[in-house]
């Protein structure tokens, strides 16, 4: 009875240690996300951390600012800027010592304030006036995702982390228009993405290259 009892005591512990033991991916990695700083439309500084919760999953959680953009903020006194949070959760189905491949889920928010200057009809088309206008523009997403983690250096605790992923986007704009205010240009052209006020959703693909340390 006393063998018993003890073996039910050590059974989960045992069992625990067999499933811990072979490559695992990282406890702790901090990595950037290279992608938004090159986006030709809209360049942003993007960091996360990934935690690993269990031998093959794992959650990640991340924050950047977008500090510019070429297609929405093209002339002096006008700005794009502002933050955007991620947060994921993955699992690992191959792990190796030099590579962990992983599919997931990820949901996203950003929140932009696009100030921009534009030319407007006053007071029923009296006359025509520049006018600085605040666009905001809300963001939400939610995607499905694959990556790989490469890991190389002393103890293999650099890494590098390409993945991409395809889901859907809500983006909520309004703007701070006066009443008597009306615009001569609407949308930008062709090419601009830009969403007119109210509620659009859009497919939403995700691309990008990850470089961190794991710390354990």
């Amino acid at each position: 009875m006393r063998t018993f009892v003890l073996l039910l005591v050590l059974l989960p512990a045992l069992v625990l240690a067999q499933a811990g033991k072979g490559p695992l991916a990282p406890r702790l990695a901090l990595k950037a996300n290279l992608m938004p700083l090159i986006n030709p439309a809209k360049q942003a500084v993007a960091l996360a951390a990934d935690l690993r919760v269990a031998p093959r999953f794992g959650v990640d959680v991340g924050v950047g600012y977008v500090f510019n953009s070429t297609n929405f903020a093209r002339f002096k006194g006008e700005s794009y800027q502002g933050m955007r949070w991620r947060a994921g959760a993955k699992y690992f189905l191959d792990l190796t010592p030099d590579l962990a491949f992983h599919i997931g889920f990820e949901a996203k928010y950003n929140d932009i304030t696009n100030i921009q200057i534009k030319r407007v009809l006053r007071q029923g088309g009296q006359y025509i006036e520049l006018l600085e206008i605040d666009r905001k523009v809300r963001t939400t997403g939610y995607a499905l995702r694959l990556g790989w983690q490469f890991y190389s250096g002393p103890d293999k605790r650099f890494l590098v982390e390409p993945f991409l992923g395809f889901g859907v986007a809500t983006h909520r704009v309004t703007r701070n228009l006066p009443p008597d205010a009306e615009l001569l240009e609407t949308g930008g052209d062709l090419f601009s993405f830009e969403y007119e006020p109210g509620k659009t959703s859009t497919p939403d693909m995700l691309l990008g290259v990850y470089l961190g340390y794991a710390f354990w």
